[in-house]
């Protein structure tokens, strides 16, 4: 698994897990902080930023697949972790983390704990521009449109365009064949049983999340959950909220190591 990292001084490691035609440059920000004093890596998904050649089958794209490279990549590291997912990165990181032995926190953002079969309409909010993160080969302008709404700062355009230029196509096709075949996992309990501490980072401008649908699964959690809001953030806050983000990161890790 392709990826960024710095050692920290600190014992304990931050693993953090892009979404869907992204990359670990979400990340870069926090992964190169010395305000972070444990070690940060963040990786590159098959078919996305650095990671894309040698994939070229669906099923390299697979949620499953995902996965199975993520449980033992997250095997080989002989630390406890935190594991911190953006929206499919979330989603991977719910399924994943009672798989996890070593396991000490969970944060998610951009990203709400679904049923089985997937609560789309209870979970996420209309906003029909954002299927051009799930169609295999749109057009410049969608994809524009797409990153635009997806982001409030419209600084961080750009980098969420070249992420997605430079992802394998079919990693958009394969996401949206696991979601309509109800290939998830129940993530909402999943995460609601996760014995251990757990944090939800809101972006208050998302505009694919259904705010009051986390807001639920944060009471339903019983004190074992954080809801975090972010203001002047949409669906990135690693990217659009970088120095708010390190803070929040760094006090997590210093509760949970």
């Amino acid at each position: 698994m392709k990826h960024i990292s710095v050692k920290g001084t600190n014992s304990g490691t931050i693993l953090l897990i892009h979404g869907n035609s992204s990359s670990s440059e979400v990340f870069k920000k926090a992964v190169a902080s010395e305000e972070i004093p444990y070690t940060k890596i963040a990786v590159d998904l098959p078919g996305h930023g650095t990671n894309v050649e040698g994939y070229t089958t669906e099923s390299d794209f697979s949620v499953k697949s995902y996965q199975e490279k993520l449980l033992s990549f997250a095997d080989e590291i002989d630390d406890d972790i935190l594991l911190v997912g953006n929206s499919m990165g979330g989603h991977l990181a719910i399924e994943l983390a009672p798989k996890i032995k070593n396991l000490k926190g969970l944060v998610i953002m951009g990203t709400p704990p679904v049923e089985k079969p997937i609560n789309f309409e209870e979970a996420f909010l209309p906003q029909p521009a954002l299927q051009t993160f799930l169609t295999e080969n749109p057009s410049e302008p969608d994809m524009a449109t797409a990153a635009e709404i997806a982001v409030h700062k419209q600084e961080n355009v750009a980098t969420i365009l070249n992420d997605f230029k430079k992802a394998n196509p079919k990693v958009r096709s394969v996401l949206a064949g696991d979601l309509t075949q109800n290939r998830l996992d129940d993530q909402k309990r999943l995460f609601v049983d996760l014995d251990v501490p757990k944090f939800i980072i809101r972006g208050a401008q998302d505009p694919s999340i259904n705010p009051a649908y986390l807001e639920t699964i944060a009471k339903q959690c019983n004190g074992a959950c954080t809801l975090i809001d972010f203001e002047a953030c949409g669906h990135y806050p690693s990217l659009e909220q970088p120095e708010k983000f390190i803070k929040t990161i760094s006090e997590i890790a210093s509760q949970v190591f």
